[in-house]
């Protein structure tokens, strides 16, 4: 099993803008790098001829190319080598180290600086997936050397003549980058472990929701069924020679019988099931599993949506997806819109492509048009459509004090 790219975790998982937000800094850190050796090739007295400068552009541009390859390929350090599993580079990892090679040579023969080739290279060690405990050790390694190197270089051009201060503001970027690279990753899987605590605990939750329903259901049933089989016992006994007697205690177990179903139906009335995004999450992953390409967008407060009601539906249209869809796409959306949850499973169903109206409908399955109908109740409707290259199952309940559901936490 291949370790996940951090994207697609962070789709899983609701947080993919503090993803982009990360690496969206670390590109701009690195650009700000780019700019300032642009500048220094542009008005260094040193570099007069005409080719620095383009040179010194192009391995920027190569630089942060290769930055952006690389951080859409990155893997957390957490799951670099999982269960002893070897992870070998992909394409786009390879392609990534290619131009951020070629970005190394172009920078640091543009702006004949060694020190501006050491910083693609100190870029790329702490964009890199190391292990647990390595990454700290080479960042700091390859800072200590880049310091050694703008040491040395900032010697000889002042040996020259140059401006020490001219050299200082690309110094004090490359110095930084492989610091700040790695801190905003670090920082970044600090927000990508709170998340998987926070849908631990979550899970955690439903499980001690369901203990304690089978401790309901166990102690429920085990004192009604061990009345009746006394009732019944006692019944067989007393059948030859006082069939009245015998009787009255048929009814009795009969009685039991009544209690026991009539305990078992408020039990589950009362039982609050998985909360809906934990729902949600379970499918996206249950569809992933199948080989599907899931994207999944839940709105504010739909921990609040009633999961008595929407978590069926969500079931039964993972259940479509999984029968009909040809399993390349789906898309599974949940938010409040004017005053009701609309929830939305959307995935490209192959087998439904020639079927247009009632067919479409139809092909939806019993069990969805048997949700429809407990929906209606609560004031809810189920569509579904097909407009040739997709398959839409569209739920819309209106919230009402009815059917919305209690914070978490105010369940037993």
């Amino acid at each position: 099993m291949s370790t996940p790219r951090i994207g697609e975790i962070a789709l899983a998982r609701g947080v993919t803008a503090t993803w982009w937000y990360t690496a969206v800094g670390v590109l701009v850190f690195a650009g700000f790098a780019v700019v300032f050796w642009v500048l220094w090739a542009w008005v260094s007295p040193d570099l007069e001829t005409p080719w620095h400068l383009p040179l010194t552009s192009a391995g920027g541009i190569a630089w942060l190319a290769a930055g952006v390859l690389l951080l859409l390929d990155y893997r957390p350090s957490v799951y670099a080598a999982r269960d002893g599993e070897v992870h070998r580079p992909s394409r786009l990892h390879l392609i990534g180290l290619g131009l951020a090679a070629l970005s190394a040579a172009l920078l640091g023969i543009g702006t004949s600086s060694f020190l501006a080739a050491v910083a693609v290279v100190g870029f790329v060690l702490a964009v890199r997936p190391w292990t647990p405990g390595v990454r700290w050790r080479v960042v700091v390694g390859a800072t200590i050397a880049i310091g050694i190197v703008m040491f040395l270089e900032a010697r000889k051009f002042g040996e020259q003549g140059i401006p020490v201060d001219a050299f200082a503001a690309p110094g004090f970027f490359v110095v930084m980058t492989p610091l700040m690279t790695a801190f905003s990753l670090w920082w970044w899987e600090i927000v990508l472990e709170l998340d998987r605590a926070r849908a631990a605990e979550s899970q955690l939750a439903a499980t001690r929701e369901r203990l304690r329903l089978a401790n309901d259901v166990h102690d429920l049933q085990g004192h009604h069924l061990q009345v009746i089989a006394l009732q019944l016992e006692l019944a067989e006994r007393l059948l030859a020679r006082d069939p009245t007697a015998a009787a009255e205690q048929i009814r009795a177990a009969q009685g039991a019988v009544n209690e026991a179903r009539a305990g078992t139906r408020a039990l589950a009335t009362s039982f609050r099931g998985v909360p809906l995004p934990d729902e949600l999450e379970n499918a996206a992953d249950l569809l992933r599993a199948a080989g599907h390409d899931v994207r999944m967008h839940v709105g504010v407060g739909a921990a609040s949506a009633p999961a008595d009601l929407l978590g069926p539906i969500v079931r039964e249209s993972v259940t479509n997806v999984l029968k009909h869809g040809d399993g390349a796409h789906a898309r599974i959306e949940l938010a409040n819109d004017g005053g009701a949850w609309v929830y939305r499973m959307v995935n490209d169903a192959a087998k439904h492509r020639e079927r247009t109206g009632t067919e479409a409908n139809i092909a939806w399955g019993s069990g969805l048009t048997g949700m429809g109908e407990r929906l209606k109740a609560s004031g809810g409707e189920v569509e579904a459509w097909n407009d040739g290259t997709s398959f839409t199952v569209q739920v819309r309940l209106p919230i009402t004090a009815s059917n919305a559901a209690a914070p978490l936490g105010e369940h037993a």
